[in-house]
């Protein structure tokens, strides 16, 4: 039996190899990855977070005056929702006691998390008393959120959904 530190044996075993072959491939795929998270900008990043921070108090009080009005909202819209289609998207607001209301504007916003250059907002028009809908066309696929704004007078009501939109 040869122990050596120059035996050459130990590179013929397909354990050795395959260990060293492992080791190779995950030091490169690691190099690989902090080269690419050092070349590329994050594309989630907020320029005005301060102030997006500084607006969290405020946000909480229109929440507790959302509730205080009693108005509920329902956004109807199309079972399968596909990119450069035009589809109606209705919201449904009602006030204490399920009374519809004649609201001054109702503006439908699509944000889409992963690119805000993407966003865009809609006038949404009465169709009925309570009843508002605008014809929508989202131009991305993927998740977009849609946020309607309704404004009467003073107040001021939203509704939220999340919508995963098809290519």
């Amino acid at each position: 039996m040869n122990i050596s530190q120059s035996n050459k044996e130990a590179l013929k075993n397909p354990w050795v190899l395959g260990m060293l072959l492992f080791l190779v491939t995950f030091v490169t795929a690691n190099a690989i990855f902090i080269y690419l998270a050092f070349q590329s900008a994050p594309q989630l990043v907020v320029e005005d977070f301060y102030e997006r921070g500084e607006q969290y108090v405020e946000t909480q009080k229109l929440i507790e005056k959302q509730k205080a009005l009693g108005w509920t909202g329902v956004i109807m819209a199309p079972k399968t929702t596909r990119v450069n289609q035009h589809q109606l998207y209705e919201v449904l607001i009602q006030g204490k006691h399920s009374a519809a209301l004649i609201l001054d504007s109702v503006i439908l916003h699509a944000y889409r998390p992963s690119d805000a250059r993407a966003d865009f907002s809609v006038e949404m028009q009465t169709s009925k008393p309570g009843m508002y809908g605008a014809d929508v066309s989202f131009n991305l696929p993927g998740i977009w959120d849609v946020i309607i704004v309704a404004k009467q007078g003073e107040h001021e009501f939203m509704v939220t959904k999340r919508f995963t939109i098809s290519p």
